[in-house]
């Protein structure tokens, strides 16, 4: 009996492909797709309460055996699933039902100082300004103003400017109660503080918005909660 011996070009590429099988999980990843369904392999691959939050959108589906749209307002930073309740079969809007995903009340905005202007964090929706606070380290005798933008890719849209105003060393906090019309989704407010003492010891930090709730939960029926994700209903 002959033997054929293999080719070291046949051996090299044989022992690439057993890496390869073996660097991307292929017996495991081909046994997951064998046995889960497209529905829950989806479900995986999205994290449960954060971002689309597929698995909490899959769970409520599920538990309450949908029949009709839902809404959704999602308040994470990150793209609208609706798409997964995209079912022909689904031709009526549930208008007494909705789902929140990433919604916190009493919402407080954080600032970093930027030399010469203060940034906030992504903001997903700006509707209402509650107030504004900041902490002043030594008072100075000038009187200060500042200006609210709302910035969306680089370009600042002016929001509100106040009038000077009287500081007190410690927490300063000034009620605002402003309305933002025509908001960007998905942008970052910059606060400019006007008249600043040149004084180095004159410092402000600690810079915080609070943001007027847009649901008041005290009003609705909530029928599933996980950590910030909720389905409500009227009450």
């Amino acid at each position: 009996m002959k033997y054929k011996i293999i080719s070291l070009k046949n051996l090299i590429f044989i022992l690439i492909i057993i890496v390869i099988f073996h660097s991307f999980n292929s017996a495991k990843n081909a046994y997951l797709i064998i046995k889960n369904d497209h529905n829950q392999r989806l479900v995986n691959s999205y994290e449960f309460c954060k971002n689309e939050s597929i698995g909490f959108l899959n769970y409520i589906k599920e538990k309450y055996k949908i029949n009709n749209y839902i809404t959704i307002k999602n308040f994470f930073i990150s793209p609208d699933p609706s798409w997964f309740f995209l079912n022909s079969r689904l031709n009526k809007i549930d208008s007494n039902k909705t789902i929140l995903l990433g919604y916190n009340e009493n919402q407080k905005i954080n600032f970093k100082n930027k030399e010469g202007y203060y940034l906030s964090e992504d903001i997903k929706y700006l509707k209402k300004i509650k107030k504004i606070s900041f902490n002043v380290v030594k008072k100075s005798e000038q009187k200060i103003s500042f200006t609210i933008y709302q910035n969306f890719y680089g370009e600042n849209k002016y929001i509100f400017k106040s009038d000077l105003i009287d500081l007190k060393i410690g927490k300063n906090i000034i009620d605002l109660d402003l309305d933002v019309l025509n908001s960007y989704n998905n942008s970052k407010i910059i606060i400019k503080f006007g008249n600043v003492s040149t004084n180095k010891n004159f410092i402000i930090n600690e810079v915080n918005l609070f943001i007027k709730d847009e649901i008041d939960l005290s009003k609705s029926i909530i029928l599933e909660k996980y950590k910030n994700c909720y389905l409500i209903s009227k009450k």
